[in-house]
């Protein structure tokens, strides 16, 4: 357990003042809470729990509840106004930068599924019943509609889905 929470440590610039932090290990308390049996321990968990959640939200509006699916290592990048949807589903790896929004449409219901090893930028949303693949990468200030395939960069708005090769385009 304290290799985990080491590794959180040192994945959020190994600073304990970083909100980003607060945020996910509040999180995995959370999460941990659920899974009590003895109904007192459980009241008793979710009660801090609830109170931190807002202490998170207040000093780094992170808001990252704990019934949200959220895989292994999961880094917010930067803190700060990061708004994740209970629905939303997040794979292993994930990094999250700042001013990201993970939510649901309500004209069509459903929240976003993030595969593993994503990468989204600042100031990236992603709205509605999409699924992001693993090793996809979300531009910053990128609406994310639809569907982005594994492997595949998101860029602008709405977003565009551009095959990512890992090198500079040739000049024609």
């Amino acid at each position: 357990m304290f290799d985990k929470l080491r590794a959180d440590y040192q994945r959020h610039e190994s600073s304990i003042l970083n909100p980003a932090l607060w945020a996910v290990l509040n999180y995995k308390f959370g999460r941990w809470g659920l899974s009590l049996k003895l109904a007192p321990f459980r009241l008793l968990v979710s009660l801090i729990y609830g109170i931190n959640k807002y202490i998170v939200i207040y000093t780094g509006n992170i808001r990252l509840y704990r019934r949200t699916k959220v895989g292994a290592d999961l880094v917010l990048v930067h803190s700060g106004s990061i708004l994740i949807d209970v629905k939303t589903t997040i794979g292993d790896r994930c990094r999250i930068q700042h001013n990201v929004t993970l939510a649901r449409n309500l004209d069509r219901g459903g929240a976003p599924i993030i595969g593993n090893d994503v990468f989204i930028g600042t100031g990236a949303t992603i709205l509605g019943d999409i699924t992001i693949g693993d090793g996809a990468r979300i531009a910053a200030n990128s609406l994310v509609i639809t569907d982005v395939p594994p492997g595949a960069t998101a860029i602008g708005v709405p977003a565009r889905v551009m095959k990512y090769t890992g090198r500079p385009a040739e000049n024609n």
